[in-house]
């Protein structure tokens, strides 16, 4: 194993030194690529203020449910390493999957109450909004080009390797952290949604939460 006193100061100072210059020919050749960098646009959820809460409920508690089921199979020494993996998952994608619940609502309120006219359960009248949430709290953890998983599961094995993992070990604990995350994300947004319910609706199935542009 390395250790941080083994780590000699010259190879971080040739890196940093290189940096600058890839920097400098990048701000160079193309100004905007640096600007851009130094800036980046994050997108914040549109989520009101009284939602919060329950929304991060939900993604406390489900990531701390899913590292539970892995730590019965792994080291109590991985709880914590892979409850923070799961929580910057389910970060990533819970909060957007509210958003999308929230638009659907507001988008399709005069649909909803006509399913409730012709005998749909305040339940029934919801699926729609809900199946539109999953899907977004599902596809950015699935293995495709445009989901940043692949890359952070292959950081994650490398990590295991060099902490001295072997291979099938490393691997095997990877696609339980990645199935782990799949189920917390789906677990997250139907906790969100189930907390947040009696917050959204009165009796008279009005939504009493301002939605704003979600």
């Amino acid at each position: 194993m390395i250790y941080f006193g083994q780590i000699a100061v010259w190879g971080i100072l040739l890196v940093i030194v290189l940096l600058g210059a890839a920097i400098a020919v990048l701000w160079i050749v193309d100004k905007r690529v640096v600007k851009k960098a130094l800036r980046p646009s994050i997108h914040m959820p549109r989520v009101p203020q009284s939602l919060w809460l329950p929304l991060f409920g939900a993604i406390l508690l489900s990531a701390l449910a899913l590292t539970g089921c892995i730590a019965l199979s792994l080291s109590s020494h991985a709880f914590w390493p892979v409850f923070v993996i799961l929580l910057l998952c389910l970060l990533g994608s819970t909060p957007h999957a509210f958003e999308v619940y929230l638009r659907s609502l507001k988008h399709t309120q005069a649909h909803r109450r006509y399913l409730m006219a012709n005998g749909a359960t305040h339940l029934e009248s919801l699926v729609p909004s809900v199946r539109r949430s999953l899907r977004a709290a599902f596809l950015p953890l699935l293995w495709q080009r445009s989901s940043a998983m692949p890359l952070a599961m292959l950081v994650f094995f490398c990590t295991l390797m060099l902490c001295g993992a072997t291979i099938a070990a490393a691997l095997a604990i990877t696609l339980m952290t990645w199935a782990a995350a799949i189920a917390a994300a789906v677990l997250a947004i139907i906790l969100t949604i189930w907390l947040a319910d009696r917050l959204l609706f009165n009796k008279q199935e009005n939504i009493t939460a301002p939605t704003g542009n979600a």
